[in-house]
């Protein structure tokens, strides 16, 4: 019966289309060579001789559109037209659902930078509201690199959606760079920087590995809203969290690794708040298919700094962090890695690399940071309880805003550069007394000591 009814449906619907032709006074069969000859209605008038009125032609659609309605809750096995399938498919209002394994999900960076940006907004409208100009972002681009400009572009947009003031500074030859950059770290107006890599790419320097590596450290620490001058990564590799001895001066994270621990943390299973600090991710498995200086090592790093053991993957060589401690891995493959681990974090920058997804194992979460797709989406998310996060980058640009905010709190806000101008005033003038120095104190219970002994062989 139920074939019947979808038979008939589909005869119904091919009326209404060979008599909507015909209501125009055109042969509809010429309109439409398309059509398959084998077609049971095709050449056939429905009217006969008749001629049919447009009464008839919107009757007929009306009621083959309400048919084809239901018919799309059935199956779509039955439709062989290319009209009755377009039909449906403008009916659809979902026609690209997904199948994915159980459990399976895809993560939006977008959601997950919203909170970071609305705090943000917040900590500008109360510079405001107390009458100080909201933070300047200065970025040096000097390259042609389509990914470096899309970035530039972001963090403009970025910026004046929240409030920020952000420069660009263009700079023609690469070589002029390194003279902007000290200008930008001697502005007082300036209380961000961020360049825009690669540059010089690995072009080897006199003062470093490269050029783009000896730029990262001329960054002044105020400035450096991207984490990665030598004092940053000094500390982060040495688990070192604040600037000063009192504590009040947290250090800033590079932005792009910090983007990926913002993800992790907003999904379920990866970190537990419950746990002291410096153990959060005790317990986990993670690999990183990367080591640059810019994502793959701080990344290791930190992840390492929170409890979890993490496996570093290089073209040629594999190391574990763990326990604080790096250890060269003998016998493991990116593989055996991958298979062992309940996280893994692709940021491979080529188009041609991709990631084997039967390494993966269910209810791991996925990140990829590369600006290639390092990973078969459509084979990661038929994987059961997998999460897969396709991009970082909108989280990265938050990050990028809360490591200046960071900054123009430890370093550019009036009250701390009234409080740091006092804290100088006053230990430049404070008296530190004699016995303050192990040395001193030593000398001078040696001079007392003969003084005495002198005395007492004259007596």
């Amino acid at each position: 019966m139920a074939e019947n009814f979808k038979l008939w449906g589909r005869q119904f619907f091919w009326r209404a289309t060979v008599t909507s032709g015909a209501a125009g006074g055109r042969d509809d069969r010429q309109a439409a060579p398309h059509r398959s000859i084998s077609h049971p209605l095709q050449g056939q008038n429905t009217f006969g001789n008749k001629q049919p009125s447009n009464y008839h032609t919107i009757l007929y659609l009306t009621t083959s559109a309400y048919l084809l309605f239901f018919l799309r809750h059935q199956s779509l096995q039955y439709l062989s037209s290319p009209l009755e399938f377009h039909l449906i498919a403008t009916m659809s209002t979902d026609t690209t659902t997904q199948k994915w394994a159980p459990g399976a999900k895809k993560l939006d960076a977008g959601d997950i930078a919203k909170p970071f940006r609305e705090e943000i907004r917040n900590q500008v409208a109360k510079l405001k509201q107390s009458g100080i100009e909201s933070p300047l972002l200065v970025g040096l681009l000097a390259n042609t690199d389509p990914a470096a400009k899309k970035y530039a572009e972001w963090t403009g947009k970025a910026c004046v959606s929240d409030g920020i003031r952000y420069e660009l500074r263009t700079i023609d030859d690469p070589i002029d760079v390194e003279a902007a950059l000290c200008d930008a770290n001697d502005d007082p107006r300036v209380h961000g920087i961020i360049v825009y890599y690669p540059i010089f790419g690995q072009v080897e320097s006199f003062s470093g590995e490269s050029q783009d590596d000896y730029l990262r450290d001329t960054v002044s620490y105020k400035c450096d809203v991207e984490g990665l001058c030598h004092q940053y990564r000094s500390n982060l590799y040495r688990n070192v969290r604040f600037m000063d001895r009192e504590h009040t001066k947290k250090c800033v994270l590079p932005c792009t690794a910090l983007s990926v621990v913002k993800i992790l943390e907003s999904c379920e299973s990866c970190y537990d708040k419950s746990k002291p600090i410096g153990r959060h991710m005790e317990g986990q498995t993670v690999t990183i298919i990367n080591r640059s200086e810019i994502v793959g090592r701080p990344l290791a790093a930190m992840l390492a700094n929170d409890g979890a053991e993490v496996y570093s993957i290089d073209i040629d060589s594999i190391y574990l962090f763990s326990g604080g401690r790096l250890h060269k891995c003998e016998g493991e493959t990116p593989e055996s890695c991958v298979r062992k681990s309940s996280i893994v974090v692709t940021g491979v920058p080529t188009k041609s690399y991709r990631l084997p997804s039967n390494w993966i194992k269910p209810y791991t979460t996925v990140v990829n940071v590369a600006s290639f797709k390092n990973v078969d989406e459509d084979e990661i998310l038929q994987i059961e309880g997998v999460t897969y996060i396709p991009m970082v980058g909108k989280v990265t640009v938050a990050m990028l805003e809360r490591n200046l905010m960071r900054l123009f709190y430890n370093y550019h806000h009036p009250d701390r550069q009234y409080e740091d101008r006092y804290k100088a005033a006053f230990e430049a003038q404070r008296v530190v007394p004699w016995y303050g120095n192990a040395v001193q104190i030593y000398t001078a219970f040696a001079a007392t000591a003969i003084l005495a002994m002198l005395v007492a062989k004259s007596k």
